[in-house]
This record gives C-alpha cells, structure tokens and sequence, in this order.
C-alpha cells in the first residue's frame, strides 16, 4: 500500500510521456499471458497511449479543433476489415448435428478512400462446412465456393503485413479476429462498439447504417466489400466529426444517450 502510494505521488509530478514510459518498461517485463489481461482492459486510446508513446496525445492540453487522436496516422495508413464466416465442422453432437465453430470465410480490407484494397475467400473443404438454409439465405455461400480459395495461413500472413503501422477500424472485432485465429492484441485495432454503444449494449453495423445513411447494407447477402466500406464511412463521416465536436473529450467511448434511439434493424 506504502508503495502503490508513492508510485501514485511520483506519477502526480512528472510528465505524461515520462509516465507513459514507465508503463511500457513495467509491461515489457510482462509475459504474454499477462500482456493479454492487460489488452483487454484497456480502451484503444489508452493501448495507443502505452504501446506507442511517441502517438501519445497529451491529456492536459484541449486538442485543435481540426486534429483528432487518429491523425497520429497517415490517413492511407486508416483502414477498415470485416469478415464473413462459415461454420466450420469440428465434430457431432449428442443429437447427432454437426459440432461446429465460426471460422473465416471472406475477408475484405477498405482504405481511407473505401476502395477495396484487399480480398479473399479462404479454403475450406466441403465437407469441413455446414451451411444451414438460414446460412445460405445470408451469406450466398455454397460447400464449393471456397475449394479455389487461399490457405488461412497464406491469409494470416497477407494480413499481417498489411496491419504494420496502420490503425484498423472495425465493427465487432472480437468476432472476425477469433475467426482468423489472430490475436487482435498485437494490432492497432479501434473497435466501433467502443463509441456507438446503447444501454442494452454495442449498436450493430447494420442498424447504424441505417440510422446514418439510410442505405439497408445486409438485407440480402452480406458483402465484407459492402461492410467493410461502411465501417470506414461511420468512421469518417460520423465517428471523427462527433468526437471533434468536443475537441477536450479523452474518453474513446461515447454517451449511450446518444445511440439509444436508433433502431435495431433485423
């Protein structure tokens, strides 16, 4: 307790940045396991804060009207993902029905711009995939489209690479990255559930959309070219202008006042 408090009173007297380095000299001492428990408690600003000092925003100091805590980015380094999944086959149930898992099937990757800068079906063979009629009905899949697909492993690769330096923007992130196998804690990852929140929880893509631009992306087939797009438009067009609405705000997550009339779309 003696120490907690003297830490408390030195972090009181020096500068963020000399704060900041501290912390990531503490966590570089960590193991990965304990790295993961501290991701997950941290919103994106206070990861981009502690993993990348030198984008730090300093918290005393209003930020100008026009600069928000993205523009540590090139904006061709801004982009948006979002995957679409199959049920993979792992086993049988007790009834007799497949066990199975989510795993990816599509993945698309939208610029700044929202062109489409990268895409793949990802292989599986047709029989590792159970595809329900509810399934078919939202995705268009068929068992054959994805046996001229791309390795997941190749895919994982292409995708790490194109993450170095570049702030992801997506929707519901846990989900896509669990589906890929990746582990999103070693990307910079904004997840649009952090800000566009009801009290009943996250506001689904589909329904801000909706609410935004009037345009029902997911009443057919869903499209990770079409979601992906508009995960960077809430992100430019709607996102980034409310947070510069008030330009002293630090926290990343927004009122659920704000989101709670917005209707859900199903």
């Amino acid at each position: 307790m003696v120490l907690e408090e003297a830490i408390m009173n030195w972090a009181a007297t020096v500068s963020e940045f000399e704060l900041v380095g501290y912390i990531k000299a503490v966590l570089e001492e960590f193991r990965e396991s304990e790295l993961q428990m501290v991701r997950s408690t941290l919103t994106f600003e206070a990861r981009l804060s502690i993993l990348h000092p030198e984008k730090a925003v300093s918290r005393p100091r209003p930020v100008p009207a026009e600069v928000g805590w993205w523009s540590a980015y090139p904006k061709e380094a801004i982009i948006a993902m979002d995957c679409e999944m199959v049920s993979a086959i792992i086993g049988q149930k007790n009834n007799g029905k497949p066990r199975c898992v989510q795993k990816a099937a599509k993945v698309s990757i939208a610029s700044y711009e929202r062109e489409i800068i990268y895409k793949r079906t990802i292989y599986h063979e047709p029989k590792s995939i159970y595809l329900t009629p509810i399934a078919k009905k939202l995705t268009g899949f068929s068992t054959q489209d994805f046996v001229t697909g791309t390795p997941v492993n190749v895919v994982q690769d292409e995708i790490r690479e194109l993450f170095k330096g570049k702030l992801v923007v997506m929707i519901g992130c846990g989900s896509d990255f669990n589906a890929l196998q990746m582990n999103k804690g070693n990307y910079d990852v904004f997840d649009l559930h952090e800000y566009f929140r009801k009290d009943s929880g996250p506001t689904g893509l589909r329904s801000l959309v909706m609410h935004y631009f009037h345009v029902d992306i997911q009443k057919g087939i869903h499209d990770p070219d079409v979601d992906s797009m508009y995960t960077m438009r809430l992100f430019t067009d709607v996102y980034m202008k409310e947070k510069l609405q008030n330009p002293t705000e630090t926290n990343l997550r927004g009122s659920s006042r704000l989101f709670n009339e917005i209707p859900t779309v199903k």
